[in-house]
C-alpha cells in the first residue's frame, strides 16, 4: 500500500462527510419538505425592509397579502435602514422558531437600497406568515394563498431575473433560489 493512499482515503471521507453535513444544514429538519408549486402567472410583491416594520414608511406597513394559487410570487425586498434582516416564510398564522416549518429563509444585505429577489410558488393554499427573524415582533405580515384579491403590488414579474443590475450573487437555501442585486434606481 502506497503512503499516499491512506491520506487520499481520509481526504475523500472528510469531503463526503462535509458534503453530507452541508446537505443536512440546508435541508430544514429533514421531516418537512416544501415543494414549489406549478404556476401559470406571476406577481411582484415589493417589501421595504425596515426594523420598524415591512413597508414602515408607507400607508400600509406589514401588509396582508392575498395571492392566488399557481402564481409565482416574486418578492422584491429593498433594504431601507442598513440593519440585518431576513425574509422568512412559514406555513401557519405565526412566526416560528421551528426551522422545519420554514419554506423560505433568505438573508437581506445590509446595504441601504440593495434589492433581493426571492421567488416562490406555493403548492398548497392556506395561511402563511412572513417575517424577519431579527425583528420578529415588528416585521411580520400574513400571506393568504388562494385569496380572493390580488396583492397590493401592481408590477409584473419574470422568474428568477435580476432587474437593473449587472452585479449579483446567486444563493441557494432551503430549495429556494434567490438573487441579491445592487439597486441602482432611486428608492421610492
Amino acid at each position: 500500500m502506497n503512503k499516499a493512499t491512506p491520506i487520499v482515503l481520509l481526504v475523500l471521507v472528510l469531503i463526503a462527510a462535509g458534503a453530507s453535513f452541508g446537505w443536512f444544514l440546508i435541508s430544514p429538519g429533514g421531516a418537512v419538505s416544501y415543494q414549489q408549486g406549478t404556476y401559470n402567472s406571476s406577481q411582484v410583491i415589493v417589501l421595504y425592509a425596515n426594523a420598524q416594520g415591512w413597508n414602515y414608511n408607507s400607508s400600509n406597513p406589514n401588509p396582508t397579502l392575498n395571492e392566488k394559487l399557481h402564481t409565482l410570487l416574486e418578492f422584491k425586498v429593498i433594504e431601507q435602514d442598513g440593519l440585518p434582516h431576513t425574509l422568512t416564510i412559514a406555513a401557519g398564522p405565526n412566526e416560528t422558531t421551528d426551522t422545519s416549518n420554514w419554506i423560505v429563509n433568505v438573508p437581506i444585505p445590509t446595504t441601504v437600497g440593495s434589492v433581493t429577489w426571492v421567488n416562490w410558488s406555493f403548492a398548497n393554499p392556506g395561511l402563511y406568515t412572513y417575517w424577519c427573524t431579527v425583528h420578529p415582533y415588528t416585521m411580520v405580515g400574513k400571506l393568504y394563498v388562494n385569496g380572493t384579491a390580488n396583492s397590493t403590488s401592481n408590477e409584473s414579474a419574470v422568474q428568477f431575473s435580476v432587474h437593473d443590475s449587472s452585479n449579483f450573487d446567486v444563493h441557494y437555501q432551503n430549495s429556494v433560489t434567490y438573487e441579491t442585486a445592487d439597486y441602482n434606481e432611486q428608492v421610492r
